[in-house]
């Protein structure tokens, strides 16, 4: 397969698990503590008697070969965790054999001319996995990909869904969309399917999906936060997807807004079939809106920000940084006023490893040079994020162990024994047993060398 692939599928596999019985499941997003974290989070909690939770520090070569204690990557399998009986015995090891591990993600393929990405630079990490490190305990990772051209017709996401189903995954996973994967939730429920998917509303009733990412409610809660914290005094105004399955990160913005006791001078949805944005922009700039939250796609952010530059609005945008948007606006991105992001995962700029990448610098050299052996599109932010979601899902594979099933990895995380790879936040699945992500990155656009980009200015935040 070489079709191009879209800004919606990011970071394909970053995602988390609980179990059905007892604990955690079913418990609401709760108030994240303060906490203050500008580098890499501390481990999380683990059960008593459970070893340390395994983790990859930063440049170490994952484990190769086939004992219990991960090589170059130091993983150690942790053991006195409960197990879950989520997936009788006949479902537990499907696409788990002696040889393989088969995985398929969904994703919006067919959306992407705009990119240059295509499949071997999707499956980067795992050529190397496979060729240099002898797979995952001598098993070969087998991935997939099918098409839910983003939901646009009704029968997308059940034929994306069914393609997968048809490979008899161990996990299937879902790139970002948060119309998507809503619909393969309700599917992998009545198929028991382990599926872990990128942000998307909070359901906990689901029993078989989970998720490492923030949910929609969370993002939306900590764009708030960011906001009043840094544009404190500053008249708001929000440009949202008018749509059931972003309307939780949008509802969530205005409460905590409005728990501060700051009102909306704007609050204005759009559709997504829209291309004309004139009257939203025209209202924002009549109300004398300082800050915009855009909760909306990098396409469709892309051609607000044009059109209110046309139409001579300058607000501060806050919103989703793709290195698409710093791409095609370039020094827009940056003038008069610094566009900001909040976003799942650490900046990327193709060959910059200093200032606010350093800490994990050495993570982006190995990314780019088995990216440059195996691969053939452009480096960009999209390959970045994918190879974190990927070496996130064998760092938690390793931790599972050569006898690795479908409910020990639910119980592994559970447990809150997986820890983020480098450049990712940490996880806490004891809080809803479904989503275990509440950390967030800011972005704000910066030039350097003459092309706009994104920097780092906060990570891992978890309140502000």
């Amino acid at each position: 397969m070489t079709r191009k692939l879209p800004i919606w599928l990011v970071t394909l596999a970053m995602t988390g698990v609980a179990c059905s019985g007892g604990g955690a499941a079913g418990r609401k997003d709760q108030a994240a503590p303060t906490v203050n974290i500008t580098t890499s989070p501390s481990a999380t909690s683990t059960l008593p008697g459970a070893s340390s939770s395994p983790s990859l520090s930063p440049g170490a070569v994952p484990n190769k070969g086939s004992g219990s204690k991960g090589g170059g990557g130091g993983i150690t399998v942790p053991t006195g965790f409960p197990i879950p009986n989520l997936f009788t015995a006949a479902e537990n090891t499907i696409g788990f054999s002696n040889d393989k591990i088969v995985m398929c993600t969904h994703a919006a393929l067919s959306l992407a001319a705009v990119f240059q990405v295509n499949a071997d630079d999707l499956n980067a990490y795992w050529r190397y996995v496979n060729e240099e490190l002898g797979g995952i305990y001598g098993r070969k990772v087998e991935m997939h990909y099918a098409d839910d051209n983003y939901g646009n017709t009704a029968g997308d996401v059940p034929q994306a869904y069914n393609e997968c189903k048809a490979r008899k995954p161990f996990i299937m996973l879902g790139g970002i969309g948060f119309d998507q994967i809503p619909g393969v939730r309700t599917l992998a429920e009545q198929d028991h399917q382990l599926y872990m998917h990128h942000i998307a509303r909070e359901d906990f009733s689901k029993k078989y999906s989970f998720s490492f990412f923030p949910s929609v409610e969370t993002a939306g809660r900590r764009a708030a936060q960011w906001v009043l914290h840094q544009h404190k005094g500053k008249k708001v105004g929000v440009v949202y997807r008018a749509s059931e399955n972003w309307e939780p990160g949008h509802a969530t913005f205005k409460d905590e807004i409005a728990k501060n006791g700051v009102g909306l001078a704007a609050d204005l949805p759009v559709d997504k079939n829209d291309t004309i944005y004139s009257t939203q922009i025209s209202t924002l700039k009549n109300r004398q809106v300082k800050v915009v939250f855009l909760w909306e796609n990098a396409l469709t952010a892309i051609e607000i920000i044009r059109q209110a530059k046309n139409q001579g609005f300058h607000p501060q945008w806050v919103i989703f940084p793709f290195n698409l948007i710093t791409g095609t606006l370039k020094s827009g991105t940056v003038s008069p006023i610094p566009i900001e992001g909040i976003a799942m995962w650490p900046a990327y700029r193709p060959g910059h490893t200093g200032g606010s990448y350093s800490s994990y610098a050495s993570e982006i050299k190995l990314f780019e040079a088995k990216h440059k052996k195996y691969a053939s599109g452009g480096r960009d932010d999209i390959t970045w994020m994918t190879w974190l979601g990927w070496k996130q899902m064998h760092s938690m594979l390793l931790a599972c162990g050569k006898d690795c099933t479908r409910n020990r990895l639910v119980g592994l995380l559970q447990a809150n024994l997986v820890k983020p790879v480098i450049g990712d936040c940490g996880f806490d699945f004891s809080r809803n047993g479904h989503v275990g992500g509440f950390d967030v990155n800011i972005f704000r656009a910066e030039m350097d060398g003459g092309s706009a980009g994104w920097a780092n200015i906060a990570l891992c935040k978890r309140s502000f």
